[in-house]
Formats: C-alpha cells, sequence, structure tokens
C-alpha cells in the first residue's frame, strides 16, 4: 500500500463511476434522509463531496426532485423507481456505458463516513481485476453489496432479475457473481475506525450519527 493511499490523499480514479443511490423510501428513519443535514450538509451532497475526492465522475441516482441538493452533480433518474437499489444498480451501469467506465463503485446516500482512501483501493483494486464481476468489502454481516464496485459487465445479469422479479435484491445477485473481496483486516488500514458501511437508517442510527461525526470522522 503507498504512503498516498494511507494519507488519503491520492489523485481521483478514472474508468470508476461513482455512484451514490438516493431511491429509498426512507421507511424507517420517517422522513427523507437524503435531505437530513450533518454538520450542515446534507448526507446525499456528502456523500457525493466523499466520492469525488476518489473518483473523477460522480453521479447520484435518484428521483429530479433531489436536484437542489446537489447543483454541481449529475442526477440520473431510476429507470426502475420502486425496485430498490438493484433498479438503481442496473441505472448506474447503464450510465457507465454511456460515460465509457467499465465499473459503477455504488454507495448509500445514507452512508455520512464513507473513506475516500478506500474507495479509491478499491477502484484500483477492480480495474487491476479485470476478471472480477464485483470488488466488495467483506463485513460482519457478509458482503457490503452498497459499497461494492460493479463491472459494466453485471448489467444484463441485473436486468434479468429486475424482469423475473423473483429475488430482485442486490445480495441475491451479489451471490452469483465472481467477486473479489477486501477482507475485514485489510479495509482497516483506510478505515481504521470502520465507519465506511455505516449508514443511518433509523432515528437511533442518525442519533449515533450525530455523535459519530462530534467525535471526528
Amino acid at each position: 500500500m503507498s504512503s498516498d493511499e494511507r494519507a488519503g490523499d491520492a489523485a481521483p480514479f478514472v474508468g470508476v463511476l461513482g455512484v451514490a443511490l438516493a431511491g429509498g423510501a426512507s421507511r424507517r428513519m420517517g422522513r427523507d434522509k437524503a435531505a437530513l443535514e450533518l454538520e450542515g450538509e446534507p448526507l446525499l451532497r456528502r456523500s457525493v463531496a466523499r466520492l469525488r475526492l476518489a473518483l473523477a465522475e460522480v453521479i447520484v441516482v435518484g428521483a429530479p426532485t433531489f436536484a437542489p441538493l446537489i447543483p454541481a452533480t449529475r442526477l440520473v433518474a431510476d429507470d426502475w423507481p420502486g425496485r430498490g437499489p438493484l433498479g438503481g444498480l442496473a441505472t448506474a451501469l447503464r450510465a457507465a456505458e454511456a460515460s465509457g467506465a467499465g465499473w459503477a463503485l455504488l454507495v448509500a446516500c445514507d452512508m455520512p463516513f464513507i473513506q475516500p482512501a478506500l474507495l479509491r483501493a478499491m477502484a484500483r483494486l477492480a480495474l487491476a481485476t479485470p476478471e472480477a464481476q464485483a470488488v466488495a468489502l467483506r463485513g460482519p454481516r457478509g458482503l457490503e453489496p452498497l459499497h461494492a464496485v460493479y463491472a459494466r459487465s453485471c448489467l444484463p445479469l441485473a436486468l434479468a432479475r429486475l424482469a423475473a422479479g423473483d429475488d430482485a435484491s442486490l445480495h441475491a445477485l451479489l451471490a452469483t457473481l465472481s467477486v473479489r473481496e477486501i477482507a475485514p483486516e485489510d479495509a482497516r488500514r483506510l478505515d481504521p475506525l470502520g465507519r465506511s458501511t455505516f449508514n443511518a437508517n433509523t432515528p437511533e442510527e442518525w442519533a449515533l450519527a450525530q455523535r459519530m461525526a462530534a467525535d471526528g470522522d
């Protein structure tokens, strides 16, 4: 691992499209997560800003109503609204195809502590492993499908699952792919506090996120 990766100040990568998903219904939170402000910044804008430190091109997949939160970022309307993260991934991979990127790095807009150095390392690994279909972190709950890099070649598989409608989950898709895993001990070198995959889905998790931000991230 290079010193600039540890410091997190390497130049953003080209060839991997950064994607923040903002399509959830926020039922458990009870209000729109993307617009919640942490340290004076909407969660969606915060996620986009961190993605930009890692990747040269970043988009948001979500409803047009999110545009005021991200005035300097391209927003792509979800082609499959209401179909969850798998529909968001398919939309993202279509956008990657249009932009010429071979990969899409997917995060959720409710992940306020994603670490640019870790994202950059994941992008580097994806570009160096063309035989893989995805690069994902191995966490306590298994592989993290919403903190992962997907090859553009996954688009037909995602579309087939969406069309079948039997198990249109991102977890189910990831289980069928050839995945290059990043072990927890390797992730900790770039994310020592283990916060990159933390997401605020509930009022309790949102309160915890505020305390974590106050402690520094």
